[in-house]
């Protein structure tokens, strides 16, 4: 960047350019009104000010003159203006005032070479204006280095984190003024960035371990069946195609999420009992709880419970909770679906017997292929997106939902949803 163009050099120049005109500003109301001020005295003193600096010139005593005022004579005293131009001062007429015939001695004082009063009150001032110009300059470069120091951080912090250092930070300042703040929103920025791109580093590579592993399988038993080590029989065939639907089901998340931020999923709300939808899904359950050995104990408040939503997503939640609290529930354990009022809310609750989420976890778990045993087997921990899609479609419906766990064991996913208003009904 060229010197000129600094944003420092700009401030300055903008700063000397203020105090410039203001000292201009300054000697000209200044000079101007003592004009004006001389102007309304009168002739002869202002004659006397702009000749002799306001006050009468040293006079030179001759010794007639010393002689009587040693005699204590009366003296009369007549001032006359100077009538030779190389000697501005006035001349005194002096003679005794017993003897008004005698010729009176005349004195007249030196020519003096200081300037005169108006002169020197111009000089003043204009020796003032430098002198509070030179300041001014000086307080301006160092005011325009020290606000524009923290905005050229900014600025070459900035050009770090667009050629993709996303560590780049700018030391946070401690006021409350405009430069401060803009340091802090830039870190928080970066930060995020950082953030994001490390999330987006880790999905791409959650993604690709999570389409590798099915395939992998499948290509590999595909193989041993082309070699003939393994038959190919009805059971290998569902083995395949449970690997499909694993794939299948994987990929359709992958598009709910991203038609999720993308802002493009559709939702299609009408007013519907919740009730009634839960013992729908509560019974699609019951062959993989009897599989298990496990039951779904299902309670719902005594009154209707409205809601005007996508009863398709609304669904997709409560299987995703059932999902997850299954895996984690041993076999011949209990699943707890509960679903009441809570002022204008509708609080579902879903209670596993499991080992409850360590405190880390409270808040990571509704992250994408977040697993709280952190392994990649999904004997245990699914994909990691089911919560994943709770959380999304449980925010595009206007609710929330979080974790806790149990203080008798096992965790517990908590869904708030708007009740729909009785007038609807």
């Amino acid at each position: 960047m060229p010197f000129w163009q600094r944003i420092e050099v700009r401030l300055s120049l903008l700063m000397v350019l203020v105090v410039l005109v203001t000292s201009l500003v300054t000697v000209a109301l200044t000079t101007y009104q003592r004009v004006q001020l001389f102007r309304e005295l009168p002739p002869e003193l202002r004659e006397l000010f702009r000749r002799n600096e306001g006050r009468l010139p040293p006079v030179s005593i001759p010794p007639e003159l010393r002689e009587m005022a040693l005699q204590g004579r009366a003296l009369w005293v007549q001032v006359q203006p100077s009538d030779t131009p190389d000697n501005p001062s006035p001349i005194y007429l002096i003679r005794p005032a017993d003897q008004p015939d005698q010729p009176p001695l005349r004195v007249q004082p030196p020519p003096r070479r200081r300037p005169n009063l108006e002169a020197r009150l111009q000089q003043n001032l204009l020796i003032a204006s430098l002198v509070a110009t030179v300041l001014g300059v000086l307080a301006s470069l160092v005011f325009a280095r020290r606000i524009a120091q923290p905005i050229e951080a900014i600025s070459q912090a900035a050009s770090r984190l667009a050629q993709g250092q996303l560590s780049a930070r700018v030391a946070d300042g401690q006021g409350q003024d405009e430069v401060a703040r803009l340091a802090r929103n830039f870190n928080q920025m970066a930060a995020s960035l950082e953030k994001l791109e490390a999330e987006r580093r880790a999905l791409i590579a959650d993604i690709a371990h999570e389409l590798r592993t099915p395939l992998t399988v499948m290509q590999g038993r595909l193989e041993a069946i082309q070699d003939g080590v393994i038959p190919l029989d009805r059971r290998e065939i569902d083995r395949l195609h449970h690997q499909t639907a694993l794939l299948s089901r994987l990929v359709e998340d992958l598009r709910t999420l991203s038609l999720a931020d993308a802002g493009r999923l559709t939702l299609r709300p009408r007013r519907f009992e919740l009730g009634e939808l839960l013992r729908r899904v509560a019974a699609g359950f019951q062959a993989a709880l009897a599989a298990k050995a496990m039951h779904l104990s299902l309670h719902l408040a005594e009154e209707p419970l409205w809601l005007q939503a996508d009863p398709d997503r609304i669904s997709q939640i409560v299987g995703n909770l059932l999902a997850n609290a299954l895996e984690h529930t041993p076999a011949g354990g209990e699943v707890m679906l509960v679903a009441q009022t809570e002022g204008p809310w509708v609080l579902l609750q879903v209670r596993d017997q499991g080992p409850g989420l360590p405190p880390e976890a409270l808040e990571r778990v509704f992250d994408r292929f977040y697993r709280v045993e952190g392994s990649r087997s999904r004997a245990t921990g699914g994909s990691g997106l089911g919560l994943s899609i709770v959380k999304t479609l449980v925010g595009l419906h206007g609710g929330e939902v979080r974790a806790s766990n149990h203080p008798e064991g096992g965790a517990v996913f908590a869904v708030r949803l708007p009740l729909s208003p009785k007038e609807e009904a």
